[in-house]
């Protein structure tokens, strides 16, 4: 049993009662395919890297959020109430947001893929191309490919091949566990999971989560 494997029967366990909408589990994996005319070529590892993050360092209110790229839950979130909140904090001072990776996984492939692709476009440019690809893969959510991801991170101005050897190579796999384990330890069962300077935001069934994320971050102005 891979430990993917088992971290996916510890969080679909740990998670069952969950009464929310969040995700909780998914897909097998499958091989990796590209029509990339790429040398993929095994790579070293990376053990650490920053929280992707928007707004500053010593912003007011941290807004913490841990995804799982493959669900359903986190597309909407990202393309929905996490923009209107980017929209309406991040012209002032006060508040930083924050990305954490939590792969329950919803897709043993996408899951961590997406997850790499967008550590890699992370390391090679910069935290604002991680959320722009963020952003653009929610988007496609459902279409997607490795000739996608190729494709999206061409569109921020990230290397394509040097996005597959990443893939390929699993390269970011530690810093994502890493980001899941943190998860775990702040009580994550499902994503997504958002926190407001280190307060679980908890949205109840039918709940606005704009709204209970915009009224924590209020509260702490």
């Amino acid at each position: 049993m891979t430990t993917r494997r088992r971290d996916y029967l510890t969080i679909v366990g740990s998670a069952a009662t969950v009464s929310f909408a969040g995700c909780l589990g998914g897909e097998s994996s499958e091989a990796i395919q590209t029509s990339y005319d790429c040398d993929l070529t095994s790579q070293e590892p990376v053990s650490s890297l920053p929280q992707p993050t928007l707004g500053p360092d010593d912003a007011t209110v941290t807004v913490d959020f841990f995804e799982d790229f493959a669900c359903p839950h986190c597309a909407t979130f990202a393309t929905g109430s996490l923009q209107q909140l980017k929209n309406e904090y991040l012209n002032g001072e006060s508040v930083r947001f924050r990305h954490f990776d939590f792969p329950i996984p919803v897709s043993e492939t996408w899951s961590y893929a997406v997850a790499n692709a967008a550590r890699s476009v992370q390391e090679s440019l910069t935290d604002a191309a991680f959320f722009e690809f963020s952003q653009a893969a929610y988007q496609n959510q459902a279409e997607y490919a490795y000739e996608l991801l190729g494709d999206l991170a061409d569109s921020v101005g990230a290397a394509p091949c040097r996005v597959m050897n990443d893939i390929s190579s699993e390269t970011y796999d530690q810093v994502v566990a890493d980001n899941k384990e943190t998860g775990i330890s702040r009580g994550v069962e499902s994503t997504p999971q958002i926190f407001v300077n280190g307060e679980k935001v908890t949205v109840p069934r039918g709940g606005d989560r704009y709204t209970q994320i915009s009224n924590a971050i209020d509260a702490n102005l």
